[in-house]
């Protein structure tokens, strides 16, 4: 049985074997290992015999090269030493943030970065949303729209080093015809007509990505509810794993998507664009494409199962995000129709 076959919790397992190996970089083979999560990475929590908290990423294989990973941690760097609070990735004793390990029954070698625990609970979840009421999503919206707009500030000005790369959410990447997260067309649960609506919504959304200018800012790329942590009212984002090229457009949708499934999409627009306001202005051309622009990650979304057979615990998600992204096509598309 292939390692795409084996149950979760067998994969997490064995996961878990290579992540002790990878420590051993760190200097961390007696450290316990508890399972965060497991979705575009394995992600465990790492508490070393007498020492703090860490959290150790074990890499979805050929999802990110090594410069890019690299590239991650001196931006994370740079956001760090600006103000903007980060969670700083670790150097092991080589001095490289990355380390290669394998593990028996894992079927190719996978990069590993080790970084600094941050205190603090998830307030919300991608799935989920966010249990707040009108008044407490504008006020937790505001607040991460100043952290956005501090970190688009900062990657306008930072002299980026010699060999800097990320990955581009463009519309060529998104809704293109080999999307990064997958074809979402392959899905067996999509019955033909919703298949053809999303397409031609795919398709609207292509056209207004390529007019909207180049995918050239560099965004956070994930500011879901997941990566936002609160702790004793403080706020501070986590994960850039996604950080890359897109538009500063792209960040609000990323961060309102759940909102505009599950409720609270309006308060929580108009504080992320209060706090981001008060920093920076926000390009108003891109504004006015959001609808397109929450199109285009939901479509990406759909796509995430198609190239990720082995995740189990998202496939149930998927009928209920099939259904949501039918109606937000359809309502894209008459748009474009009636414009």
């Amino acid at each position: 049985m292939g390692f795409v076959e084996l149950s979760e919790a067998e994969q997490t397992a064995l996961l878990a074997g290579l992540a002790h190996r990878a420590l051993r970089a760190w200097r961390f083979e007696e450290a316990e290992l508890g399972l965060i999560k497991y979705r575009e990475n394995a992600v465990f929590r790492v508490t070393p015999a007498g020492g703090d908290r860490n959290v150790l990423r074990v890499h979805r294989p050929a999802y990110r090269t090594d410069d890019e990973i690299r590239s991650e941690a001196a931006w994370i760097r740079a956001l760090g030493a600006s103000g903007v609070e980060t969670p700083a990735m670790l150097p092991a004793e080589n001095g490289d943030v990355l380390s290669i390990a394998s593990h028996e029954g894992v079927p190719e070698p996978r990069q590993c970065d080790l970084l600094a625990w941050v205190d603090g609970a998830p307030v919300g979840t991608l799935e989920g949303g966010v249990a707040l009421d009108d008044c407490g999503l504008r006020e937790l919206y505001a607040t991460i729209g100043t952290i956005a707009a501090r970190i688009h500030a900062h990657g306008l000005e930072w002299q980026r080093p010699a060999g800097f790369a990320r990955p581009s959410w463009s519309a060529e990447t998104l809704v293109g015809d080999s999307p990064t997260f997958g074809r979402f067309w392959e899905l067996a649960d999509l019955d033909p007509d919703l298949r053809a609506l999303l397409l031609a919504a795919r398709d609207r959304a292509r056209e207004r990505l390529d007019a909207l200018g180049p995918a050239n800012e560099l965004i956070h790329g994930d500011l879901v509810p997941d990566n936002v942590l609160t702790a004793d009212a403080a706020i501070r984002v986590i994960d850039f794993d996604d950080c890359g090229w897109s538009w500063f457009g792209f960040e609000l949708a990323t961060s309102l998507f759940p909102l505009r499934l599950l409720g609270g999409f309006e308060p929580a627009l108009a504080g992320y664009l209060e706090g981001y306001r008060a920093v920076r202005a926000f390009p108003q051309h891109q504004l006015e494409e959001l609808p397109t622009l929450l199109v285009a990650r939901g479509l990406s979304y759909l796509g995430w199962t198609v190239g990720r057979p082995e995740i189990a615990a998202q496939r149930p998600l998927v009928p209920f995000l099939a259904h949501a992204m039918g109606e937000m096509a359809r309502d894209y598309v008459a748009g474009a129709r009636a414009g």
